[in-house]
Parts: C-alpha cells; structure tokens; sequence
C-alpha cells in the first residue's frame, strides 16, 4: 500500500508547501521510514541529500526554546561560523550568524563547520523529535512505521553502498520534483550565495541519475559514524575519479565537511 503523507515534518527543519505531499520510502512490507530519504535495503535509509541549514537551524532554535540562548545545549552546537567564511568570500562571521538565523538564505545549503560530535547529537535529536511527530498520529497512520528506530550517522561501509542504490524512473521523477519544490519554496533562483559561481551549492542542486542521491563527490564531504573519518568529494579538493570507498581524514570542524544521516529500522 502506497502511503503519501502531507506532514509539518519539523524533525526534518523543513516546513513542506501546503500542496506538497511526502512520499515515504518503502521498507519491508510493514515498515516507512522518515521523509527525504531513500531506502538502502529492507532495515536501513539514507537522506537523498546532505543535511540543510534548515534541518540544522531547527535543531538549534529547538535546544534555544528548551534551554535558553546562554546554555551549554545551545551554544555547544552552533557551528564555526568562522570557517564558512572560507566558503563564503566576503562575508564575516557575524553576518553569516545573523543570516542563518534571521533569514533563509542558507535554509538549502549544506551545514558545514560542525564536528562530529555536533553530528551525532543533530542525529539524537532528530530521533526524539520524529518520535515526538509520530505521536501526534492516530494509531492507523502510526502503524505504517517502526516501533524503534533511530537516525545516526552512516558507518563508512554504509556510505560506501550509495553507489548500489539504483532507483527505478518514478522514484527519480519524485525526489527531482521535491527538490523543485524546495529550491521554488525557497527562492534559490534569487540566492547569489547558493547560485552556480559560488563555491558551495544548494544540497539540491546535482543529482546523481541513477542514484537519485545529491552531492556524493562535491559540494562537502561527509562526516561518518567513525570520529575522524569522512567519505566523498568536496568543494575544496576535486577529485578525478570517484571511488565510493576512500576515506578522508579530518580533524575537527570543517568549512568542505558536512553530513547526511541514516534512519534505522530497529524493531
């Protein structure tokens, strides 16, 4: 049975277009899993795209809302504005702080300058608040997604297998079309930061033909589950030849260095 759900999904950061329905992944014959990702096998997901300032943004200003501006939760996991300075000729961090914050201008760009450990408590996060969403579900509709489950980073073996994610015709017409829609929502066209000369992209602007995946090896790299260990391409360093399996060491935040999470089905 095919289900098209039409959600706020604010664990996602995203405020959908009223006459936008989500379509979920398919899992197993039972199970969906979250919105904007696609299906790696009966158990696991993956986001078709890294994660967004707007996903991110949600996330801080729900941990404002709980904790307050000046706590630790807050502050611990605002990214180094600093380093997108790199990425962002001409502007300084403060005016980059009050962009994010005070306007969309960097709702569908890809978060940068977090750590791994930022990472990973987006990814905690993310779970509580999906849980939260499906609460609010009567118990019909509820029924269609797994009693446990959790968003986490990719192990790096994981993101190695985006390259077997072949998708049919109507699925890549269907992620393609939710880009449209969020690039339009979003006024991208209009964006000169995000626009073709600047050195990050939109997290919707390249998509890969059969994969129906966005940015696998540009735009940033990708944080995985192993501290310090990275996988694809980025704006910084452009690679000649794309291999799924090299893994690229960092340390610390950086301004080429996102990530994209993966929704596991756990009972």
């Amino acid at each position: 049975m095919k289900i098209i759900f039409s959600l706020l999904l604010i664990f996602l950061g995203f405020e959908t277009p009223k006459e936008f329905g989500f379509e979920t992944c398919r899992q197993d014959p039972q199970y969906n899993c979250a919105a904007n990702m696609l299906s790696m096998n009966h158990r696991l997901c993956m986001d078709f795209s890294e994660v967004s300032g707007r996903m991110y943004k949600a996330f801080l200003l729900d941990l404002k809302e709980q904790y307050g501006a000046g706590s630790e939760e807050f502050l611990n996991n605002l990214p180094d504005w600093k380093l997108w300075e790199e990425a962002y000729p001409g502007l300084k961090a403060a005016e980059i702080s009050h962009l994010f914050f005070e306007s969309t201008t960097f709702a569908l760009a890809p978060i940068i300058g977090v750590t791994y450990e930022q990472a990973s408590t987006f990814a905690e996060w993310r779970t509580e608040a999906f849980k939260k969403e499906l609460s609010k579900m009567d118990k019909r509709e509820r029924a269609y997604f797994p009693i446990e489950f959790e968003f986490r980073l990719p192990t790096p073996a994981e993101w190695s297998r985006i390259r077997f994610m072949t998708q049919e015709k109507g699925m890549l017409k269907a992620v393609s079309s939710k880009a449209s829609d969020y690039n339009k929502e979003f006024k991208l066209s209009k964006n000169d930061l995000l626009n073709e000369k600047a050195k990050i992209n939109s997290v919707f602007s390249t998509m890969d033909d059969k994969l129906g995946m966005f940015h696998i090896h540009d735009n940033v790299s990708e944080i995985t589950s192993v501290a310090g260990k990275a996988m694809g391409g980025n704006w910084k360093k452009a690679e000649n030849k794309v291999d799924f399996n090299k893994q690229i060491e960092y340390t610390g935040a950086q301004s080429w260095l996102g990530f994209r999470c993966i929704f596991e089905i756990i009972e």
